[in-house]
């Protein structure tokens, strides 16, 4: 056990990194007093799996959450004080301030007024896991009734709620990103008829065309309909029809300006996130893209003896050594461990991430990691990029599906740099064997010499992991000539 002079520890965030960050910080260190303040009434639930529950596949809201406060209050000594929100960090005096909130407050996803001060804490470490909220969209009739986000367990109660009192036939998702399509998807299974905006020129911004365009075709094909490169304006209630609402919204097509209307029963937003961080706004740290704290390897912020982890922090990237915000799941729980062990008293570094990241959506799994061409282009790399599809396994048994693959490689070196993929079942899960070799710096062609594994109801010889880099590495030698 390591003799910390620093006893008082608070946790800022009741999820996955807080808790981490919390547990590891009581293994390094069983004497600290640790407190974790989550600003709702909940801990500990997996947010992926949310939109299951409006689709009916998790029945209960309690199959979301993995433990109770009293789990952590009585197995690890940690204390868990919930609707706490914080509203303020002063590092010189290493004090926050907060508010006990209700649920409407909680759920308003804005920084509670300073006027209204509940309480104050004293730290001598603190760990800022505060999450990230939706990016709110401030236009006419946003409050309006029939509007939701969807970014927690509240959300997903009262929108449930919602659609069972009152059976609306159609919606609109703001957002075609992960959290967006998830929700269209789970809508569309209660039969629900749906419509994704998009601001953007497609939905899955951050995949190549290869993979989103097939990704966007599945969709489409379930009569579901997708107005890319489309602002919403206003929301206003159309008083004459009961339920609906009326969209304003503006779509650009060839440059030009066009005015669409949408009636609609209910509306979701899903236009993306940023960090939560608003309450540290008076502070000294430092933030960068979409407000997320900068730190180091160690998870330090700009003052010493405050970390930060997960979704409201900047995390390396491993191919280009700049800070990017990378809120997955894997990233949250690993950094959080790292600022727990740290704040504790260890020396360890968090080396950083590819920003690897799964979905299975409209039974498709799509799923990238490394970076993108464009990206790659941008940072210097000698890249292109290659796409082919493959079957799953072998065509005679049953169950064979298509899989697309598209590879991002650096000429001078042959080192992989990105790749992503799409197609039914076991098409995602093959994206980590590619990670790992991106991790390793591992060329295309010693990629298409790994000796994965075959059987016929599983692969094809060779995998179509191997088959992507043979096609890769044939390219770059094409391009010796």
């Amino acid at each position: 056990m390591i003799n910390n002079l620093y006893k008082n520890l608070v946790v800022i965030g009741g999820n996955v990194s807080g808790l981490a960050a919390a547990s590891q910080a009581k293994r390094v260190d069983p004497s600290l007093d640790v407190k974790v303040l989550e600003s709702g009434n909940y801990i500990s639930y997996g947010s992926c799996g949310i939109p299951y529950f409006i689709s009916g596949l998790v029945e209960k809201i309690d199959d979301l959450f993995t433990y109770s406060p009293s789990f952590f209050e009585e197995k690890r000594n940690i204390k868990i004080l919930l609707n706490h929100k914080v509203i303020s960090v002063d590092p010189f005096k290493k004090e926050i301030l907060f508010n006990n909130v209700s649920d409407n407050e909680y759920n308003n996803y804005k920084t509670s007024s300073p006027l209204n001060i509940s309480g104050a804490l004293k730290y001598d470490k603190l760990i800022i896991c505060s999450g990230a909220s939706p990016i709110v969209l401030n236009i006419p009739g946003i409050n309006a009734r029939n509007v939701f986000n969807f970014a927690n367990i509240s959300d997903a109660i009262n929108l449930k709620s919602f659609i069972k009192k009152e059976n609306p036939k159609t919606a609109t998702v703001v957002g075609g990103g992960s959290v967006g399509l998830l929700i269209a998807e789970a809508l569309n299974k209660i039969g629900i008829k749906v419509t994704i905006i998009e601001t953007a020129k497609k939905i899955f911004k951050d995949y190549e065309n290869e993979i989103s365009d097939i990704l966007a075709d599945k969709i489409k094909s379930l009569q579901i309909s997708i107005l890319s490169d489309t602002h919403l304006n206003s929301i206003q209630e159309n008083k004459t029809t009961g339920l609906a609402f009326l969209i304003n919204a503006t779509n650009i097509r060839n440059g030009i300006s066009e005015k669409v209307e949408i009636e609609t029963d209910l509306i979701l937003l899903a236009a993306g996130i940023e960090a939560n961080t608003d309450f540290i706004s008076c502070s000294s740290m430092e933030t960068g893209e979409k407000k997320a704290i900068k730190v180091n390897q160690k998870q330090q912020t700009s003052c010493t003896n405050i970390y930060a982890a997960g979704d409201c922090c900047l995390v390396k990237n491993i191919l280009t050594n700049k800070y990017d915000y990378m809120p997955t799941a894997n990233n949250a729980i690993k950094t959080g461990r790292i600022a727990g062990s740290n704040a504790a008293g260890n020396d360890e570094n968090f080396p950083g991430s590819l920003g690897t990241k799964a979905d299975k959506i409209f039974e498709l799994e799509i799923a990238r990691t490394g970076i993108g061409l464009e990206n790659a282009l941008d940072f210097r790399f000698d890249a292109f990029k290659i796409t082919d599809s493959y079957q799953s396994h072998i065509k005679t048994v049953p169950g064979s599906g298509i899989i697309t693959i598209t590879a991002i490689a650096d000429k001078t070196s042959k080192r992989l740099l990105g790749a992503q993929i799409i197609g039914k079942e076991c098409a995602g899960k093959r994206i980590d064997i590619l990670a790992a070799a991106i991790s390793k710096e591992m060329t295309v062609n010693e990629i298409y010499m790994l000796d994965l594994s075959y059987a016929p109801g599983i692969s094809t010889v060779l995998d179509p992991v191997n088959k992507i880099c043979a096609k890769a590495s044939s390219e770059i030698q094409k391009m010796k000539f």
